[in-house]
């Protein structure tokens, strides 16, 4: 059985890398019959530099004609839209999913063309970029202009103002992205936590630009504050990176190497940054565990910054243990923060690939399309210390292993503000000795199954932290996670709202609060979650199963809940629908769930 679940997983494996290589293939060989010979210029490709006369007269004029339809902020157009006549947009963004009887013209503005865009005429982007450019249909000129437009307004009228002084940040970033820079950087190195404090990353870095290639060079060094601030060996890390890059942002190939000292996440997946750092310096609760990273890798990317990407990277790292410190909190309130679960320790070889999709019609408010990450480790540990205690079995002079692991998202517009979506997790042991504690995983928490506590049991087995130790014990060790293995399903029905208090004056804009007239705007959602954890090994009474079996559905933990998302945050509602508690919990998260 053992035999053929392995060979099984290795066909699919195989079978998978090989249809990416076909796909990638055929990709490359249509963009190369599709490529129009545009001198110098490939069509719809950013141009860096000053704006032309020629594009700064022409897109204030549009804006100016009376005949055109302007729209300042936010617009999209869904697959059911048409404009009869020229479309202008000032300091958008535009989603551009419907017909266009004219020209396109955004004046600092990012475009995302959707595939039902039709642009009758040409379409212009100034200040901006433009996704989706083999998606729809432009039958005029498509230029993309990356410097914005400075401009004022005098009776109504927009008048190029290129002598301005206060010159935007968008023209500033974009320009300084074709020219050699540099700078000395401070900024946080990760998101504040019980291990570290305040992580402060600062150092100097150096980018030269030669036509198409580019060259980066970080040396960055991080202090952290810990539970006192101190010149100390544990409080002091580094970040170094030497990387080559040839083509543009959106299609490239980098090759590089990175040196790190530094405190990693061990499920960095299951929270934002913003919404783990905060939790911990208000209230004393840290929803990650950490563990110390020595060494280096290489690196191999071949893709976009932003969007589709593909990287392979190969290195040596050592891995040791951090212990939970005692830094500030706002509100603590006599709580204690939770011990930092002990990590295997050792000398780690690392292989890994990584791949990103992004077909997100908007990053901040998508309606449509895929975002996929998906990733294959190899590791090889030889172990010092098993400080894991949780895993007796971990205590071999070395471990072998295999691990994947898959978040894929659907985003679905079923109406011009309405969509339907899922998200798969999946991941854990693919073959090998056993994981790491560095790389188990969990189902717990707010954005895995909010109607439960975080790493609360979930009965009998404990499926959310795969736990088997009594609780008293259990919460001593700091709530370790033990899972070889989880399968998370979710979903959500979405739409926007609008509530107007005091009259109802039309915005364009994507502000979600309004002290005009007390309005808010945002979306009200409808959501369910179902998901577990698993080990692998002989089959027990719900807990561990062999390697070729899914538990598909069994044992499986589930909720259901409301809320409302005002755009910078949302306040929600669960309710768990089995396990032992059955108490609704209320929640909030900065941003959207997915």
């Amino acid at each position: 059985m053992r035999t053929a679940s392995r060979t099984t997983l290795r066909t699919m494996l195989c079978s998978a890398l090989a249809a990416a290589a076909r796909v990638a293939v055929a990709a490359h060989v249509a963009a190369l019959c599709l490529a129009a010979p545009l001198a110098a210029q490939e069509r719809g490709e950013p141009r860096y530099g000053r704006l032309s006369p020629e594009v700064t007269t022409r897109v204030v004029t549009a804006w100016n004609d009376s005949t055109a339809r302007t729209v300042r902020g936010r617009l999209e157009l869904g697959p059911s839209d048409t404009v009869p006549r020229t479309l202008v947009v000032l300091d958008g963004p535009l989603v551009l999913g419907g017909v266009v009887r004219g020209d396109v013209i955004a004046i600092n503005a990012d475009v995302r063309i959707d595939s039902t865009a039709w642009v009758h005429g040409s379409l212009i982007v100034v200040g901006g970029v433009a996704s989706g450019r083999t998606r729809g249909r432009v039958d005029g000129e498509f230029e993309v202009w990356r410097s914005a437009l400075s401009y004022r307004e005098e009776d109504g009228r927009l008048v190029a103002d290129e002598a301005r002084l206060g010159t935007r940040f968008t023209r500033w970033r974009d320009e300084r992205r074709a020219a050699d820079w540099s700078d000395v950087l401070v900024a946080s190195a990760n998101a504040y936590n019980r291990v570290e404090g305040l992580s402060i990353l600062g150092g100097p870095r150096l980018r030269l630009n030669r036509g198409t290639s580019r060259i980066t060079l970080e040396a960055l060094g991080i202090f952290r504050t810990g539970d006192r601030i101190a010149w100390e060996r544990e409080n002091l890390g580094h970040r170094l990176l030497i990387e080559a890059r040839r083509g543009s942002d959106e299609r490239h190939v980098a090759v590089g190497a990175r040196h790190i000292d530094e405190v990693d996440a061990v499920e960095r997946w299951a929270l934002t940054d913003a919404e783990s750092g905060l939790t911990s310096l208000l209230f004393a609760r840290d929803y990650r565990d950490y563990f110390n990273r020595f060494g280096g890798h290489g690196f191999v990317r071949v893709g976009s910054e932003r969007a589709n990407a593909l990287t392979l990277s190969v290195g040596r790292e050592r891995w040791e243990s951090r212990a939970a410190q005692n830094p500030y909190a706002m509100f603590r309130e006599g709580r204690d923060w939770r011990a930092n679960p002990g990590a295997l320790e050792g000398t780690a070889r690392l292989v890994r690939l990584t791949a990103r999709v992004d077909t997100r019609n908007d990053p901040d408010r998508p309606l449509d399309g895929w975002l996929v990450h998906a990733e294959y480790e190899h590791g090889r540990v030889d172990v010092t210390r098993a400080a894991d205690t949780t895993r007796l079995d971990l205590s071999a002079p070395s471990l072998d292993y295999g691990r994947v692991f898959m978040d894929v998202r659907r985003f679905n517009r079923v109406a011009p503000n309405t969509s339907v979506n899922l998200r798969l997790v999946a991941g854990g042991l693919l073959h090998g000795d056993g994981l790491p504690a560095q790389r188990r995983l969990s189902v717990s928490g707010v954005d895995a199954l909010p109607g439960y506590g975080f790493r609360a049991p979930l009965g009998a087995p404990d499926v959310g932290t795969c736990n088997t130790t009594p609780q008293s014990e259990y919460a001593t060790l700091g709530r370790p996670v033990a899972c070889d293995r989880i399968l998370l399903l979710q979903a959500e029905w979405a739409g926007d709202f609008r509530i107007a208090l005091f009259g109802r004056e039309q915005r364009t804009d994507d502000r979600r609060w309004y002290a005009d007239g007390l309005r808010a705007d945002g979306r009200w959602v409808v959501f369910v979650n179902s998901g577990r954890g698993w080990r692998v090994g002989e089959r027990d009474g719900g807990l561990t199963y062999p390697r070729g079996v899914v538990p598909l559905f069994r044992d499986f933990r589930s909720d259901v809940g409301v809320g409302l998302d005002f755009g910078y945050f949302g306040v929600y509602v669960a309710q768990p629908l089995n396990g032992p508690a059955r108490v609704p919990h209320t929640f909030m998260r900065l941003g959207r769930r997915f």
